[in-house]
């Protein structure tokens, strides 16, 4: 594991995800329905302290940010968010994935892990359960969903910069992204 991450975590107790988000998007968009989720027991995250708090608060992934529950969560109890908030994180995971087309999605342990042993060279290949992100800028939204559209809208018509939107940021940035290679992320983790 990377500094500072010292526990060892059982893979088996952790849900993989079977498609990104725009895999996903993909096969509803072409009329499919994707393969239902594999079933996991729920675990309390690895990341829990003694006391139940988030031992990497400030450096938690996205998927956590995102997640807004309307109820204090328990170790073994899922969090309870809006329909508005759970597509508003969706939207921001897809764009995320769309940034970072030469990046792997998984679950945060699995990356970890990867990254742990491929530093160590235990590994020289990106195992199976590791995803490669894909692009596919259609939204999932409905015509009915008028204020999630119009939250989309203005997310895009912000200006982040004096002078650029978030729209002509997010264009810029997968531009230069556009002349790196497939996984060269990584060359750049190895080499700092």
């Amino acid at each position: 594991m990377p500094e500072g991450i010292t526990f060892e975590i059982d893979e088996n107790l952790l849900p993989r995800p079977g498609l990104t988000h725009n895999q996903t998007a993909l096969l509803y968009f072409s009329g499919e329905e994707p393969p239902p989720p594999e079933e996991a027991e729920l675990h309390p995250c690895p990341f829990l302290n003694e006391e139940g708090l988030c031992s990497v608060y400030e450096r938690r992934p996205l998927m956590c940010r995102i997640m807004v529950s309307f109820k204090k969560c328990s170790p073994l109890q899922q969090a309870e968010l809006s329909q508005e908030l759970y597509l508003r994180g969706l939207i921001a995971l897809q764009i995320v994935e769309n940034i970072e087309l030469y990046g792997l999605y998984g679950n945060i342990f699995d990356l970890l892990k990867f990254l742990s042993d491929l530093k160590k060279g235990k590994i020289d290949e990106i195992p199976p359960y590791l995803l490669s992100n894909v692009e596919f800028e259609e939204l999932p939204l409905l015509p009915e969903e008028k204020d999630l559209r119009a939250w989309v809208g203005n997310l895009y018509r912000k200006e982040v910069f004096p002078g650029k939107t978030f729209r002509e940021l997010l264009y810029e940035i997968k531009e230069r992204l556009k002349e790196k290679e497939s996984l060269s992320f990584l060359k750049e983790i190895f080499s700092a």
